[in-house]
């Protein structure tokens, strides 16, 4: 049996009973192995469970062991101490390892190299390297690739058995967003062809993760494979669709002025920089230079991972100096003075993650149109486009390495500065009467 490892919050006692009534806590006394302690509202004694996390498959699975020593002695048998929990779960735990599928081991290089092995390393580069798209990315995939391919051996993989991995997910439902701690809620499956063109976009970009990751693996010789099969599976055609929703001139000032203060400053800061929600909920006072001739926010985290400068308008520059003066400058420029959920403590705090949802949901059902907070940077870059604004200082606002993103999702706005630029450029040949 290993040794028993402490736990300062459920190893006593009275440490047990600081838990709230209804609540949990856990302690990993190895890794994959934790001990639970749950405390029923009654005021009965509380129950241990052992739970083993299989990481290959993403699974947990738990098992109940015995009542707390919480109101009397324990026998050793069915009422436990912290530590004879560990004792009479010690076997459970070699039993569930044993049955686990054998994993790459990474100090000696034996084992199978699975599907789940390429994606640990590919993502422990790519966070050391950049952070935010990495960590979403990886979210993807625990969700999308692992489940399905997790397990398999990587030098086994099969084209067709990709091409069919990636036709299912085709033709799954999106996965929904849910609170913290509730199941997992999916959207109706895709009818419409619009949904199903949408459904193999998304396929192609999740494809696009596991392709790097094996590349990864492959080109610095992690995985001995004869065949680099996954290269030859082919993403859905025709699937990109310009997003073509943006607001007018009009539409912008109307969603501004049916805002509350503190989200109207967001909202004007996005449609007046084009920077993400992320972004701007991060940004501090320091990070706005008003320059004499060239005012600008310096984006030190965005979702490339590198940072770059925002160039701002007159009423950019006045809306910064507004929001940032006589303010230390390591505040966040952004802060919040509605309550969430009752709690006083989010009072002039920074706006955190989906804090926006609820505030743009309900002013767009004021202003009588729908948009998302997203859809705010496109107006942005929108608005430049349509105002002949060449496409490589519209990309370099937003963050994009070239004129790509920019030519997909906003090039077809602009036709008369197109048109107007060839006119400017092009010589009179003097070969028509």
């Amino acid at each position: 049996m290993a040794q028993t490892k402490r736990s300062a919050g459920l190893s006593t006692r009275a440490a047990r009973q600081k838990i709230r009534a209804g609540g949990e806590k856990q302690a990993c006394i190895a890794p994959n192995r934790y001990i639970i302690y749950r405390r029923p509202k009654n005021g009965v004694s509380g129950r241990w469970f052992a739970q083993w996390y299989d990481r290959q498959a993403k699974k947990k699975t738990k098992k109940f062991i015995g009542v707390a020593d919480d109101r009397q002695n324990a026998d050793g048998t069915t009422v436990l101490t912290y530590a004879q929990t560990q004792a009479q779960a010690d076997a459970w735990f070699r039993l569930q390892e044993s049955l686990a599928p054998k994993s790459h081991d990474k100090t000696t290089g034996s084992g199978p190299y699975t599907v789940s092995d390429a994606l640990d390393d590919y993502f422990s580069e790519r966070e050391r390297q950049s952070g935010e798209r990495a960590r979403r990315d990886k979210i993807t995939a625990n969700a999308s690739i692992i489940p399905a391919l997790g397990g398999i051996e990587v030098a086994r993989l099969g084209q067709r058995r990709i091409e069919k991995w990636l036709a299912d997910l085709a033709e799954s439902p999106r996965r929904l967003r849910t609170k913290p701690g509730a199941g997992q809620a999916y959207a109706p499956p895709p009818v419409t062809d619009d949904e199903k063109r949408a459904r193999r976009d998304t396929a192609n970009r999740i494809l696009t993760i596991l392709k790097a990751a094996l590349n990864f693996v492959f080109k610095r010789g992690l995985v001995v494979a004869a065949d680099p099969c996954w290269q030859r599976v082919e993403p859905f055609k025709r699937t990109s669709k310009a997003r073509v929703r943006f607001l007018k001139k009009e539409e912008q000032v109307i969603l501004v002025n049916v805002c509350p203060p503190d989200f109207r400053a967001l909202v004007m800061a996005a449609l007046l920089t084009g920077c993400r929600y992320g972004e701007l909920s991060r940004m501090k006072c320091g990070d706005y230079d008003p320059g004499l001739q060239n005012p600008t926010i310096f984006i030190a985290d965005s979702k490339s991972g590198k940072p770059r400068h925002v160039y701002l308008s007159k009423e950019g520059k006045a809306l910064f100096e507004k929001l940032t003066a006589k303010r230390d400058t390591e505040s966040h420029i952004f802060t919040r003075s509605h309550i969430k959920r009752r709690s006083r403590k989010d009072l002039g705090a920074r706006w955190g993650r989906d804090d926006q949802a609820s505030f743009m949901k309900a002013a767009c059902k004021a202003a009588g149109f729908k948009i998302t907070f997203h859809e705010l940077r496109h107006t942005y870059a929108s608005t430049l486009v349509n105002s002949g604004c060449p496409l490589q200082v519209v990309a370099h606002q937003l963050g994009h390495s070239n004129t790509k993103m920019v030519e997909k999702h906003y090039g077809h706005l602009a036709p008369s500065y197109i048109a107007d630029a060839v006119r400017a450029v092009m010589p009179t040949l003097g070969i028509v009467e």
